[in-house]
C-alpha cells in the first residue's frame, strides 16, 4: 500500500484476523512462496486488539475446521500484536457501549477510537452492521480483508493474479461467494 491510503497501525476484530489467516490454513494454498495476508499485516502496520477478541480467537481455535485452524494461527502470532484492554485507558468510557454489536467488535471500535490507529481491521461489510461500525468510529478508517488484499496488490506486494486468487480462498470459507462489496473489490484488480 502506497501513499495516504498506508496502513501504518490498526486495531483488529475477530472476523478479519481469522479472513487473513485462512490462506495458510487452507493446505491447497502455498503461502510460503505466495502471498500471506495475516503475515502481511502483522509485519507492515502496528496492530492491537481487544482482550474480548483474544478470547474470541481462543474459543475459535477449538473448532476442528479451517476458522479454527486459521484462529490458531493468528494465536501462534501473538508476539506480532499487542492486547491493549480499551477500558483501562482514560480517554474512553468506563463500561461497554451499546453500538448494537458483538463484544469483541464493540472493543475494538473503542480502542481503535482511543488509540487514533489508522484503520479498524474487520470484515463487517455485510447488512447493517456496516454502517454501526462506520458510524461508530470517529477517525480510524474501516479496513476489510478484500480491501486489504486489493491494496496490497495496487502496491505490488502481491500481483494482481494472486490477489484474486487469495479472495476466492478466502471467500469459498468465509461465505463471501455472493457478497457485491467482494465483486466490486475483485473487479477493480487489473487482469
Amino acid at each position: 500500500m502506497s501513499g495516504a491510503s498506508q496502513l501504518r497501525t490498526a486495531v483488529a476484530d475477530t472476523s478479519a484476523l481469522v479472513s487473513l489467516a485462512v490462506p495458510r490454513a487452507d493446505t491447497s494454498v502455498d503461502t510460503d512462496s505466495g502471498p500471506d495476508p495475516l503475515q502481511y499485516v502483522l509485519t507492515s502496520c502496528e496492530v492491537s486488539l481487544p482482550p474480548t477478541v483474544q478470547s474470541e480467537l481462543t474459543a475459535m481455535a477449538d473448532y476442528d475446521d479451517i476458522h479454527g485452524a486459521a484462529a490458531s494461527n493468528v494465536l501462534a502470532a501473538d508476539s506480532y500484536y499487542a492486547v491493549l484492554d480499551p477500558y483501562d485507558r482514560s480517554d474512553t468510557p468506563a463500561a461497554r457501549p451499546a453500538f448494537g454489536l458483538d463484544d469483541g467488535k464493540t472493543d475494538g471500535i473503542v480502542l481503535a477510537n482511543s488509540l487514533g490507529v489508522d484503520g479498524l481491521l474487520t470484515d463487517e461489510f455485510g447488512g447493517t452492521n456496516f454502517a454501526l461500525v462506520h458510524a461508530a468510529l470517529r477517525g480510524p478508517r474501516i479496513a476489510s480483508t478484500p480491501r486489504l488484499i486489493r491494496d496490497y496488490a495496487r502496491g505490488d506486494h502481491m500481483s494482481p493474479a494472486a490477489a484474486r486468487r487469495l479472495l476466492d480462498c478466502i471467500g469459498s470459507h468465509r461465505s463471501w461467494g455472493t457478497s457485491p462489496y467482494v465483486a466490486l473489490i475483485r473487479g477493480q484488480l487489473e487482469p
